[in-house]
């Protein structure tokens, strides 16, 4: 080829000179440049080498996607602990990681300006019984003269009334002297049920306002798992799934649970929804704050995955190599692509069970070259 344009330019040299050679250097240039545009033009020539490459057969999915979600172990509930009245802190039995019981003490507030208004509703009490008592003789020696006609009516009637404010006044003393003795037991902070303690905030010679959070404490009652999920997990058609839990340490450790109750609004960051799953018979491995990893089965959606070694594009569309079974070659193939994860592809449409996909070195193969399956080898493995 390069002695044929050589003599070509020798004889347009000789016949019109240095312009005539010009030109047809240029003619020259063009045909090269045809000629390697076609070389590139992605068919691949009968005689190239076959090219071993690894393989997956398409199967028809007969279970559904399972899906997997970190989470962590917590308590049914927590509850914040704090006095019901304003006062400085003058004991606190616990720490964290103690575990309490109902009704034990678990911090204390200075009990005095409490004894101090006990007394005083003590004192009005007292106070109140001794002019209630004595009213109520008046009203009945009055009540005996009015029956004889020694006494008016309008006496009964003002010695009544009078009796009726001492009864009262007596009442309302036997509300402040409740209320007096309930506030000195506000002095002690009580547990209102088995627990253990998660964190404290109140210590002693600290002043603390009424609701005030002192400490703590997660219930033992039941431990639940805990999971932000995507939106494709909350959407899929799940009646009551069977999650099976693990520890993320030591998967050999597990419980199952079904979902206890779900958020009904994305987290504004993260757009995933907070599931709460209830765990059946938990083993005491699961603590609170242990990182777990729940997984769970959707109804069969029919997709098909693929390792995410295998997409290619064609066209600006996604595709994968099938290997034509008559002829031992490749055949590029767009595909739908319904999901993405970090290390596979969900396919929806393209592909038929018994389709032969290559799943590895696809950037280096082309449509029409020939191949030979070196079978499933281990990961990491070269076709």
């Amino acid at each position: 080829m390069a002695t044929y344009f050589s003599d070509l330019c020798s004889f347009c040299w000789q016949k019109i000179g240095q312009c005539g050679y010009a030109l047809c250097s240029v003619l020259a240039g063009i045909f090269l440049s045809l000629l390697l545009s076609g070389c590139d033009s992605g068919e691949v020539s009968v005689n190239a080498p076959v090219r071993p490459v690894k393989i997956v057969v398409v199967e028809e999915g007969q279970q559904g996607e399972t899906m997997t979600q970190v989470g962590s172990i917590t308590a049914e509930h927590e509850t914040l602990l704090g006095f019901q009245l304003n006062g400085r802190i003058t004991e606190r039995s616990v720490e964290v990681g103690d575990e309490v019981a109902a009704g034990q003490v678990v911090a204390k507030l200075d009990p005095r300006d409490a004894q101090h208004q006990l007394q005083s509703a003590k004192a009005d009490l007292a106070s109140a019984e001794s002019a209630e008592k004595v009213e109520r003789s008046n009203f009945e020696r009055i009540q005996k003269l009015a029956s004889t006609g020694v006494v008016s009516q309008s006496q009964l009637e003002q010695a009544t009334a009078t009796m009726d404010a001492a009864v009262s006044r007596l009442r309302s003393a036997q509300a402040g002297f409740k209320s007096a003795n309930d506030n000195l037991g506000f002095t002690r902070l009580v547990a209102p049920e088995s627990g253990v303690v998660i964190s404290v905030s109140g210590n002693p010679g600290q002043v603390v306002a009424a609701g005030q959070e002192v400490v703590r404490i997660a219930s033992l009652s039941q431990r639940l798992a805990v999971f932000d999920v995507p939106e494709k997990i909350i959407l899929s058609d799940i009646k009551q799934p069977q999650i099976n839990v693990s520890l993320l340490a030591d998967p050999s450790i597990s419980a199952s649970g079904r979902v206890r109750d779900l958020s009904p609004q994305a987290d504004p960051t993260t757009r995933t929804y907070r599931v709460r799953v209830e765990l059946d018979n938990p083993p005491e491995s699961m603590a609170l704050g242990a990182t777990v990893i729940g997984s769970v089965t959707l109804a069969n959606s029919h997709l098909i995955r693929l390792p995410a070694t295998a997409i290619t594009r064609k066209d600006d569309q996604p595709a994968v190599y099938v290997v034509a079974p008559e002829t031992q070659t490749l055949v590029l193939k767009t595909i739908k692509v319904d999901r993405y994860s970090d290390d596979a592809i969900f396919v929806s449409a393209g592909l038929v069970p018994g389709d032969r996909v290559v799943v590895a070195g696809v950037s280096k193969l082309r449509p029409g070259q020939p191949v030979l399956d070196t079978g499933n080898k281990p990961e990491g493995a070269k076709p």
